[in-house]
Protein backbone atom coordinates (compact mmCIF):
# COMPACT_ATOMS: atom_id res chain seq x y z
CA UNK A 1 0.00 0.00 0.00
CA UNK A 2 1.41 3.13 -0.54
CA UNK A 3 2.81 5.99 1.59
CA UNK A 4 2.46 8.71 -0.23
CA UNK A 5 0.91 11.77 1.34
CA UNK A 6 0.03 13.55 -1.97
CA UNK A 7 -1.00 12.23 -5.39
CA UNK A 8 0.92 11.26 -8.00
CA UNK A 9 2.28 13.92 -10.87
CA UNK A 10 1.95 13.31 -14.39
CA UNK A 11 3.03 14.79 -17.30
CA UNK A 12 1.65 14.45 -20.53
CA UNK A 13 3.26 16.26 -23.67
CA UNK A 14 1.56 15.57 -27.25
CA UNK A 15 0.94 18.06 -29.91
CA UNK A 16 -2.33 16.39 -30.95
CA UNK A 17 -5.62 17.70 -28.91
CA UNK A 18 -7.44 14.26 -29.10
CA UNK A 19 -4.39 12.30 -27.96
CA UNK A 20 -4.63 14.62 -25.27
CA UNK A 21 -7.95 14.38 -24.33
CA UNK A 22 -8.00 10.63 -24.51
CA UNK A 23 -5.35 10.37 -21.89
CA UNK A 24 -7.24 13.19 -19.53
CA UNK A 25 -10.75 10.65 -19.68
CA UNK A 26 -8.45 7.62 -18.71
CA UNK A 27 -7.27 9.18 -15.23
CA UNK A 28 -10.23 11.53 -14.69
CA UNK A 29 -12.17 9.78 -12.32
CA UNK A 30 -8.09 8.90 -10.68
CA UNK A 31 -8.28 10.95 -7.29
CA UNK A 32 -4.56 10.18 -6.41
CA UNK A 33 -3.33 11.66 -10.28
CA UNK A 34 -2.69 14.92 -10.45
CA UNK A 35 -2.46 15.26 -14.00
CA UNK A 36 -0.99 17.92 -16.50
CA UNK A 37 -1.40 18.15 -20.05
CA UNK A 38 -0.05 20.48 -23.05
CA UNK A 39 0.88 19.86 -26.56
CA UNK A 40 4.06 21.87 -26.45
CA UNK A 41 7.91 20.47 -24.87
CA UNK A 42 9.14 23.89 -24.29
CA UNK A 43 6.09 24.07 -22.53
CA UNK A 44 6.77 20.81 -20.47
CA UNK A 45 10.23 21.31 -19.74
CA UNK A 46 8.79 24.63 -18.11
CA UNK A 47 6.80 21.99 -15.79
CA UNK A 48 8.78 19.82 -14.93
CA UNK A 49 11.35 22.59 -14.09
CA UNK A 50 8.52 23.54 -11.43
CA UNK A 51 7.04 19.84 -10.51
CA UNK A 52 8.10 17.03 -9.10
CA UNK A 53 7.00 14.72 -11.23
CA UNK A 54 6.44 10.87 -11.52
CA UNK A 55 5.68 9.51 -14.82
CA UNK A 56 6.00 11.68 -17.98
CA UNK A 57 4.35 10.82 -21.65
CA UNK A 58 5.85 12.07 -24.75
CA UNK A 59 4.75 11.31 -28.16
CA UNK A 60 7.65 10.77 -30.68
CA UNK A 61 6.88 12.87 -33.51
CA UNK A 62 6.16 15.84 -32.65
CA UNK A 63 7.31 19.63 -34.71
CA UNK A 64 8.96 21.41 -31.79
CA UNK A 65 11.32 18.55 -31.11
CA UNK A 66 10.53 14.98 -30.99
CA UNK A 67 10.14 12.84 -27.75
CA UNK A 68 13.38 11.15 -26.78
CA UNK A 69 14.96 14.78 -27.72
CA UNK A 70 12.23 16.07 -24.75
CA UNK A 71 12.99 13.24 -22.56
CA UNK A 72 16.85 13.23 -22.75
CA UNK A 73 16.33 17.54 -21.80
CA UNK A 74 13.79 16.40 -19.10
CA UNK A 75 16.50 13.55 -17.43
CA UNK A 76 18.35 16.30 -16.70
CA UNK A 77 16.02 18.07 -14.26
CA UNK A 78 14.16 15.32 -12.97
CA UNK A 79 16.10 12.28 -13.68
CA UNK A 80 13.91 9.95 -11.14
CA UNK A 81 10.32 10.37 -13.20
CA UNK A 82 9.59 7.24 -15.03
CA UNK A 83 9.53 8.35 -18.97
CA UNK A 84 6.80 6.56 -21.48
CA UNK A 85 7.52 6.93 -25.33
CA UNK A 86 4.52 6.73 -27.52
CA UNK A 87 6.06 5.79 -30.87
CA UNK A 88 4.88 3.96 -33.91
CA UNK A 89 5.39 0.66 -35.27
CA UNK A 90 7.99 2.51 -37.87
CA UNK A 91 9.76 3.93 -34.90
CA UNK A 92 10.05 0.22 -32.71
CA UNK A 93 13.77 0.59 -32.71
CA UNK A 94 14.24 3.73 -32.10
CA UNK A 95 12.22 2.85 -28.54
CA UNK A 96 14.25 -0.53 -27.92
CA UNK A 97 17.55 1.60 -27.83
CA UNK A 98 16.45 4.34 -25.94
CA UNK A 99 14.97 1.54 -23.62
CA UNK A 100 18.47 -0.24 -23.70
CA UNK A 101 20.20 3.51 -22.89
CA UNK A 102 17.93 4.34 -19.96
CA UNK A 103 16.09 6.82 -21.55
CA UNK A 104 12.45 5.59 -21.24
CA UNK A 105 10.98 3.17 -18.75
CA UNK A 106 8.68 1.83 -21.38
CA UNK A 107 7.00 2.56 -24.77
CA UNK A 108 3.50 2.03 -25.87
CA UNK A 109 2.20 1.62 -29.62
CA UNK A 110 0.12 3.61 -31.63
CA UNK A 111 -2.61 3.43 -31.66
CA UNK A 112 -3.07 2.50 -28.59
CA UNK A 113 -6.30 1.20 -26.29
CA UNK A 114 -7.48 2.84 -23.00
CA UNK A 115 -7.49 0.00 -20.82
CA UNK A 116 -3.84 -0.94 -21.70
CA UNK A 117 -2.99 3.12 -21.68
CA UNK A 118 -4.13 2.90 -17.93
CA UNK A 119 -2.25 -0.43 -17.32
CA UNK A 120 0.65 1.09 -18.63
CA UNK A 121 0.60 4.00 -16.88
CA UNK A 122 -0.48 2.44 -13.50
CA UNK A 123 2.91 -0.13 -13.58
CA UNK A 124 5.08 2.86 -14.12
CA UNK A 125 3.31 5.23 -11.15
CA UNK A 126 3.75 1.13 -8.81
CA UNK A 127 7.36 1.08 -10.22
CA UNK A 128 8.31 4.62 -9.35
CA UNK A 129 6.50 4.63 -5.96
CA UNK A 130 8.34 1.27 -5.30
CA UNK A 131 11.88 2.82 -6.31
CA UNK A 132 11.41 6.00 -4.36
CA UNK A 133 10.69 3.55 -1.22
CA UNK A 134 13.42 1.56 -2.00
CA UNK A 135 15.71 4.43 -2.10
CA UNK A 136 14.51 5.61 1.19
CA UNK A 137 14.92 2.40 2.69
CA UNK A 138 18.66 2.32 1.47
CA UNK A 139 19.20 5.39 2.56
CA UNK A 140 17.44 4.65 6.07
CA UNK A 141 19.79 1.24 6.46
CA UNK A 142 23.16 3.15 4.99
CA UNK A 143 22.33 6.00 8.03
CA UNK A 144 21.61 2.91 10.72
CA UNK A 145 24.81 1.50 9.26
CA UNK A 146 26.64 4.95 9.83
CA UNK A 147 24.87 5.16 13.56
CA UNK A 148 26.20 1.48 14.18
CA UNK A 149 30.03 2.33 12.99
CA UNK A 150 30.03 4.56 15.56
CA UNK A 151 28.35 3.10 18.02
CA UNK A 152 31.09 0.04 17.66
CA UNK A 153 33.76 2.94 17.47
CA UNK A 154 32.87 4.43 20.90
CA UNK A 155 32.58 0.82 21.95
CA UNK A 156 36.07 0.73 21.02
CA UNK A 157 37.28 3.41 22.69
CA UNK A 158 35.41 2.49 25.83
CA UNK A 159 37.14 -1.27 25.59
CA UNK A 160 40.50 0.47 25.39
CA UNK A 161 40.19 3.45 28.08
CA UNK A 162 41.67 1.37 31.04
CA UNK A 163 44.80 1.01 28.37
CA UNK A 164 44.98 3.97 27.44
CA UNK A 165 44.81 5.41 30.65
CA UNK A 166 47.59 3.30 31.51
CA UNK A 167 49.47 4.21 28.68
CA UNK A 168 48.90 7.65 29.36
CA UNK A 169 50.20 7.41 32.75
CA UNK A 170 53.30 5.62 31.77
CA UNK A 171 53.95 8.55 29.99
CA UNK A 172 53.42 11.25 32.00
CA UNK A 173 54.87 10.10 35.42
CA UNK A 174 58.49 10.20 33.97
CA UNK A 175 57.44 13.43 31.92
CA UNK A 176 56.17 15.56 35.32
CA UNK A 177 59.62 14.03 37.43
CA UNK A 178 61.92 15.05 34.38
CA UNK A 179 60.39 18.40 34.15
CA UNK A 180 61.09 19.18 37.91
CA UNK A 181 65.38 18.42 37.24
CA UNK A 182 64.34 20.53 33.88
CA UNK A 183 63.79 23.11 36.52
CA UNK A 184 66.27 22.85 38.37
CA UNK A 185 69.06 22.88 36.14
CA UNK A 186 67.51 26.63 34.75
CA UNK A 187 67.37 27.55 37.91
CA UNK A 188 71.14 27.17 37.85
CA UNK A 189 71.48 28.60 34.65
CA UNK A 190 69.46 31.50 35.98
CA UNK A 191 71.65 31.57 38.91
CA UNK A 192 75.12 31.32 36.53
CA UNK A 193 73.54 34.29 34.50
CA UNK A 194 72.76 36.62 37.08
CA UNK A 195 76.60 35.94 38.52
CA UNK A 196 77.92 37.09 34.88
CA UNK A 197 75.70 39.89 34.73
CA UNK A 198 77.39 40.94 38.24
CA UNK A 199 81.07 40.58 36.73
CA UNK A 200 80.13 42.58 33.24
CA UNK A 201 78.51 45.50 36.21
CA UNK A 202 81.77 45.63 38.06
CA UNK A 203 83.84 45.73 34.96
CA UNK A 204 85.20 42.30 36.08
CA UNK A 205 86.61 43.16 39.62
CA UNK A 206 88.35 40.37 41.40
CA UNK A 207 85.61 39.25 43.22
CA UNK A 208 83.40 38.77 40.84
CA UNK A 209 85.50 36.61 38.42
CA UNK A 210 86.56 34.86 41.32
CA UNK A 211 82.74 34.21 41.93
CA UNK A 212 81.93 33.53 38.87
CA UNK A 213 85.09 30.75 38.36
CA UNK A 214 83.35 29.11 41.49
CA UNK A 215 79.84 28.91 40.10
CA UNK A 216 81.12 27.29 36.73
CA UNK A 217 83.65 24.73 37.75
CA UNK A 218 80.24 23.48 40.47
CA UNK A 219 78.36 23.41 37.25
CA UNK A 220 81.10 21.51 35.84
CA UNK A 221 81.49 18.88 38.20
CA UNK A 222 77.63 18.31 36.92
CA UNK A 223 77.96 14.85 34.23
CA UNK A 224 76.22 16.03 31.10
CA UNK A 225 74.92 12.56 30.98
CA UNK A 226 72.77 13.14 33.28
CA UNK A 227 71.29 16.11 31.67
CA UNK A 228 71.30 14.89 28.27
CA UNK A 229 69.17 11.18 29.34
CA UNK A 230 66.50 13.52 31.24
CA UNK A 231 65.80 15.84 27.70
CA UNK A 232 65.84 12.21 26.14
CA UNK A 233 63.39 10.97 28.18
CA UNK A 234 61.52 13.71 28.15
CA UNK A 235 61.43 13.33 23.89
CA UNK A 236 60.43 9.60 24.88
CA UNK A 237 57.49 10.25 27.03
CA UNK A 238 56.42 13.42 24.57
CA UNK A 239 56.23 10.87 21.64
CA UNK A 240 54.23 8.42 23.98
CA UNK A 241 51.96 10.75 24.60
CA UNK A 242 51.27 12.22 21.13
CA UNK A 243 51.23 8.43 19.58
CA UNK A 244 47.99 7.57 21.75
CA UNK A 245 46.68 11.28 21.14
CA UNK A 246 46.89 10.76 17.79
CA UNK A 247 45.79 7.33 17.48
CA UNK A 248 42.91 8.35 19.54
CA UNK A 249 42.36 11.16 17.47
CA UNK A 250 42.24 8.80 14.24
CA UNK A 251 39.52 6.57 15.70
CA UNK A 252 37.29 9.43 17.56
CA UNK A 253 37.33 10.96 13.63
CA UNK A 254 33.98 11.12 12.83
CA UNK A 255 35.03 11.99 8.58
CA UNK A 256 32.60 11.50 6.11
CA UNK A 257 34.91 12.23 3.09
CA UNK A 258 37.45 9.78 1.74
CA UNK A 259 41.36 11.30 2.35
CA UNK A 260 44.54 10.13 1.49
CA UNK A 261 45.86 7.94 4.37
CA UNK A 262 48.97 5.85 5.21
CA UNK A 263 48.01 2.73 6.42
CA UNK A 264 51.25 1.65 7.76
CA UNK A 265 50.69 5.31 10.31
CA UNK A 266 47.25 3.82 11.00
CA UNK A 267 48.47 1.00 12.07
CA UNK A 268 51.57 2.46 14.20
CA UNK A 269 48.53 4.40 15.98
CA UNK A 270 46.73 1.18 16.64
CA UNK A 271 49.85 -0.46 17.99
CA UNK A 272 50.07 2.61 20.13
CA UNK A 273 46.57 2.59 21.46
CA UNK A 274 46.70 -1.36 22.30
CA UNK A 275 50.51 -0.74 23.67
CA UNK A 276 49.13 -2.47 26.79
CA UNK A 277 47.57 -5.94 25.19
CA UNK A 278 51.37 -6.59 24.30
CA UNK A 279 52.95 -6.40 27.30
CA UNK A 280 51.40 -9.37 28.81
CA UNK A 281 53.51 -11.66 27.29
CA UNK A 282 52.24 -11.33 23.75
CA UNK A 283 55.20 -11.04 20.76
CA UNK A 284 53.95 -8.87 18.51
CA UNK A 285 55.96 -8.88 15.14
CA UNK A 286 55.54 -5.48 12.34
CA UNK A 287 56.71 -6.16 8.82
CA UNK A 288 55.66 -2.69 6.84
CA UNK A 289 56.52 -2.54 3.58
CA UNK A 290 56.67 1.15 1.71
CA UNK A 291 52.89 1.66 0.85
CA UNK A 292 50.85 4.63 -1.66
CA UNK A 293 48.40 5.99 0.19
CA UNK A 294 45.05 5.09 0.19
CA UNK A 295 41.97 6.98 -0.13
CA UNK A 296 39.53 6.74 2.81
CA UNK A 297 37.77 7.43 5.62
CA UNK A 298 40.96 7.21 8.00
CA UNK A 299 38.64 6.71 11.01
CA UNK A 300 36.88 3.49 9.56
CA UNK A 301 40.32 2.09 8.53
CA UNK A 302 41.61 2.42 11.82
CA UNK A 303 38.38 1.03 13.69
CA UNK A 304 39.14 -2.34 11.27
CA UNK A 305 43.19 -2.59 12.12
CA UNK A 306 42.18 -2.31 15.97
CA UNK A 307 39.47 -5.09 15.65
CA UNK A 308 41.84 -7.04 14.02
CA UNK A 309 44.49 -6.84 16.20
CA UNK A 310 42.48 -6.91 18.97
CA UNK A 311 41.07 -10.24 18.23
CA UNK A 312 44.56 -11.63 17.62
CA UNK A 313 45.08 -10.59 21.12
CA UNK A 314 42.55 -12.01 22.22
CA UNK A 315 42.95 -15.11 20.37
CA UNK A 316 46.51 -16.19 21.46
CA UNK A 317 45.70 -15.68 25.09
CA UNK A 318 46.28 -18.98 26.82
CA UNK A 319 48.29 -20.15 23.88
CA UNK A 320 51.77 -21.85 24.20
CA UNK A 321 53.53 -19.57 21.43
CA UNK A 322 51.65 -15.88 22.14
CA UNK A 323 52.59 -14.21 18.40
CA UNK A 324 50.43 -11.44 16.66
CA UNK A 325 51.80 -10.19 13.15
CA UNK A 326 50.63 -7.60 11.50
CA UNK A 327 52.59 -7.28 7.78
CA UNK A 328 51.58 -4.61 4.90
CA UNK A 329 52.81 -4.77 1.40
CA UNK A 330 51.83 -3.27 -2.17
CA UNK A 331 50.75 -5.66 -5.31
CA UNK A 332 48.59 -5.32 -8.63
CA UNK A 333 47.70 -1.30 -6.95
CA UNK A 334 46.24 -2.44 -4.02
CA UNK A 335 47.17 -1.86 -0.43
CA UNK A 336 47.40 -4.85 1.82
CA UNK A 337 47.12 -5.51 5.22
CA UNK A 338 47.57 -8.86 7.21
CA UNK A 339 47.28 -9.55 10.89
CA UNK A 340 47.95 -12.93 11.81
CA UNK A 341 48.00 -14.94 15.65
CA UNK A 342 49.81 -18.57 16.94
CA UNK A 343 45.91 -18.95 18.38
CA UNK A 344 44.17 -22.03 18.43
CA UNK A 345 42.66 -21.25 15.06
CA UNK A 346 39.05 -20.99 14.07
CA UNK A 347 36.62 -23.73 13.37
CA UNK A 348 34.80 -23.91 9.65
CA UNK A 349 31.70 -24.04 10.27
CA UNK A 350 32.19 -20.73 11.90
CA UNK A 351 34.22 -19.77 9.64
CA UNK A 352 32.31 -19.45 7.16
CA UNK A 353 29.71 -17.12 8.84
CA UNK A 354 32.77 -15.16 10.48
CA UNK A 355 31.72 -11.99 9.09
CA UNK A 356 27.91 -12.25 9.33
CA UNK A 357 26.38 -10.24 12.66
CA UNK A 358 26.25 -11.94 15.74
CA UNK A 359 28.69 -14.41 15.02
CA UNK A 360 31.74 -14.83 17.22
CA UNK A 361 33.98 -16.73 18.27
CA UNK A 362 34.56 -15.44 21.70
CA UNK A 363 31.97 -15.87 24.84
CA UNK A 364 29.16 -14.17 25.36
CA UNK A 365 30.17 -11.28 27.72
CA UNK A 366 33.53 -10.68 25.35
CA UNK A 367 31.89 -9.73 22.10
CA UNK A 368 28.56 -8.70 20.44
CA UNK A 369 29.72 -10.47 17.14
CA UNK A 370 28.74 -7.19 15.17
CA UNK A 371 33.01 -6.40 14.91
CA UNK A 372 34.39 -8.38 11.85
CA UNK A 373 30.71 -7.74 10.21
CA UNK A 374 31.49 -4.48 10.26
CA UNK A 375 34.78 -4.40 9.64
CA UNK A 376 33.56 -6.53 6.07
CA UNK A 377 30.87 -3.44 5.78
CA UNK A 378 33.59 -0.42 6.08
CA UNK A 379 36.15 -2.30 3.54
CA UNK A 380 33.76 -3.19 0.49
CA UNK A 381 32.51 0.41 1.39
CA UNK A 382 35.87 1.41 0.25
CA UNK A 383 36.53 -0.64 -2.42
CA UNK A 384 38.14 -3.60 -0.85
CA UNK A 385 37.55 -6.87 0.45
CA UNK A 386 38.42 -9.03 3.86
CA UNK A 387 39.36 -12.32 4.00
CA UNK A 388 40.02 -14.82 6.82
CA UNK A 389 42.28 -18.57 6.81
CA UNK A 390 42.89 -20.44 9.13
CA UNK A 391 43.30 -24.08 10.79
CA UNK A 392 42.39 -25.54 13.83
CA UNK A 393 45.43 -25.36 15.84
CA UNK A 394 47.17 -22.91 13.47
CA UNK A 395 46.39 -19.46 14.04
CA UNK A 396 44.25 -17.34 11.58
CA UNK A 397 45.35 -14.73 9.44
CA UNK A 398 43.13 -11.99 8.13
CA UNK A 399 43.72 -9.95 4.86
CA UNK A 400 42.42 -6.78 3.74
CA UNK A 401 43.31 -5.37 0.75
CA UNK A 402 41.85 -1.76 -0.51
CA UNK A 403 42.34 0.36 -3.71
CA UNK A 404 45.79 2.45 -3.74
CA UNK A 405 45.45 6.10 -4.30
CA UNK A 406 45.64 7.02 -8.03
Amino acid sequence: MSTRATSYSLLVVDDEPMALKLIERVFSAEADVDMRLTNSPARGLEIAERLDLDVVISDQRMPEMDGLTFLSRLRECRPRAHRILLTAHPELEVALHAINNGLVYRFVLKPWDLDDMRVSIRRALEAKRLADEHDKLAAQLSAQFDELVRAERLATLGRLSAGVGHELANAATPLLLNVDLVCDEVDRLRELLRTCVQAVGSDFQREALDQLATMTRRLQTRKSDEFNETVTSLRASGAQLQAVVQGLKRVARDAHEAQPCDVNQAVLSAVALLRHRFKSGIHLERDLSALPSVLCRASEISQVILNLLGNAADAVEGAPVRTVKVRTWEADGRVHLEVSDSGSGIDPVVRNRLFEPFVTTKGVSRGTGLGLSICKNIVESHGGSITVDSELGKGARFTVALPAAA
